[in-house]
């Protein structure tokens, strides 16, 4: 049993991260819900009556990433740009261009330049975060998020993503205190019990918590990546007297 136990502790940090970065992917996508189509016919008759406006054609780059038409979006930001040098909310959506592209560094650096111009453009924040994790800069992605944790205390997925960055960093007992305060924000948020079983058991050996939290996230979601060696730890726990 210990031997099972130990190979699955190998799969620890792999499951943190790939929770991580499976809702980092779409963080930059989390409230963009409407269809694309009609927001970018409604964004372009602004811009016939409108042409001269930086935030108009800003809108336009939006809808077409949201499109997947990346040359026109870097195209119409750009205009935006250069109407208004220092319109911050450009740089921002220029940074998520670039993203799409896999240009990370310069995205991150975009982003930068979009919080330069404009310190409570909030939603920055939590985008660097996201690159700056992506990049492995762990300290600038945990300072991002908490950052924008300061404004939006209970926002959808921001603790997650700051325990995964803790986590990471290995760094548990602060991976827990954000995953838990998930919870407290959604108690159905899928990830976070996952994370919270397999530390609790292999870095804090708290078998009663784990099988909870294990259970939960089963229970949640039986679909889970590597579920099947979830099931097993479960009842090797469930074995433990």
């Amino acid at each position: 049993m210990a031997k099972g136990m130990d190979r699955l502790k190998s799969h620890l940090v792999e499951i943190v991260v790939f929770a991580g970065v499976l809702l980092l992917l779409s963080a930059g996508t989390y409230s963009r819900n409407r269809l694309w189509n009609d927001e970018l016919s409604l964004w372009k008759d602004c811009l016939e009556k409108s042409p001269n406006k930086a935030r108009v054609h800003s809108n336009v780059g939006s809808a077409y990433v949201d499109a997947g038409d990346y040359d026109r979006a870097l195209e119409a930001t750009e205009r935006a740009i250069q109407i208004n040098p220092k319109f911050a909310e450009a740089y921002y959506n220029l940074g998520i261009i670039f993203e799409k592209r896999g240009d990370l560094s310069q995205a991150i650096a975009l982003g930068e330049k979009a919080l330069e111009l404009d310190p409570t453009l909030y939603t920055a924040y939590y985008k660097l975060g996201s690159l700056y994790f992506e990049k492995g800069q762990y300290k600038d992605a945990e300072n991002a998020f908490r950052k924008f944790l300061k404004t939006f205390p209970y926002s959808p997925e921001a603790h997650h993503l700051l325990g995964v960055v803790y986590a990471a960093q290995r760094e548990f007992g602060k991976a827990v205190a954000e995953f838990e305060g998930e919870l407290r924000v959604n108690p159905y948020h899928t990830l976070s019990h996952l994370n919270l079983g397999q530390i609790y058991w292999y870095e804090m050996r708290n078998r009663k918590k784990a099988i909870y939290h294990l259970r939960v996230a089963l229970m949640l979601d039986p679909f889970l990546p590597n579920q099947g060696e979830i099931r097993r730890l479960v009842r090797a726990l469930e074995g433990i007297s």
